[in-house]
């Protein structure tokens, strides 16, 4: 009888070893799968090229008041919105002792100029931005922006050294859908005017 018990007793054992085995073995297989699935899923490209026209500088840069023209075209595949800051850059020339030199940065701030655009279609934002105010489509253009620009006092330029002006213009732009701008331009919403997708 009692070898009956221990045979039971045995039988039971096994099982549950061997259920025990079985769910370890399936538990690893199912967490330490090593095969690997890929998915080709084209999304589209947003890419939104800045155009410009602005005097020939030369060695001696554009004068100290000048006039830029640009636009953005959208040469992607989806539509997208479009900012665009601009700002001054005025440069002044340092010669060495050897006779040669360079242009460097010369520290003003936006307020030491005059800036005048004439932007029809943008729109301020009021955060140092325009705004392009309608969803750029693909292969399309936006309106021309002209900017003029001016030293508001001549007191804030340093004196008896030769200056030269560039003026900058950075495009951003934005995949219209899924309000992508907030991400992309760390805004909560466009700015009244422009077109909601």
């Amino acid at each position: 009888m009692e070898g009956v018990f221990l045979t039971k007793k045995l039988v039971v054992i096994a099982t549950v070893f061997l259920m025990l085995s079985l769910c370890a073995a399936s538990a690893y297989a199912y967490f330490f799968s090593t095969s690997e699935s890929s998915v080709d899923a084209r999304t589209g490209t947003v890419r939104v090229e800045l155009n410009e026209d602005f005097p020939a500088a030369g060695d001696e840069g554009a004068p100290l008041d000048t006039v830029k023209k640009f636009s953005g075209a959208n040469t992607g595949d989806k539509a997208a919105y479009v900012r665009a800051r601009i700002f001054p850059a005025p440069e002044y020339y340092v010669e060495d002792a050897q006779g040669s030199g360079q242009w460097r940065p010369l520290a003003l701030p936006t307020s030491a100029f005059a800036i005048t655009t004439n932007a029809p279609a943008w729109i301020d934002g009021g955060d140092g931005y325009w705004y392009y105010s309608k969803i750029l489509r693909p292969q399309v253009s936006t309106s021309e922006v002209t900017v003029t620009v001016k030293v508001a006092s001549s007191a804030v330029l340093p004196q008896d050294v030769s200056m030269r002006l560039n003026l900058r213009v950075e495009l951003e732009s934005a995949q219209a859908t899924n309000n992508a701008y907030q991400r992309l331009f760390g805004i909560a919403n466009l700015p009244a005017g422009v077109e909601e997708s």
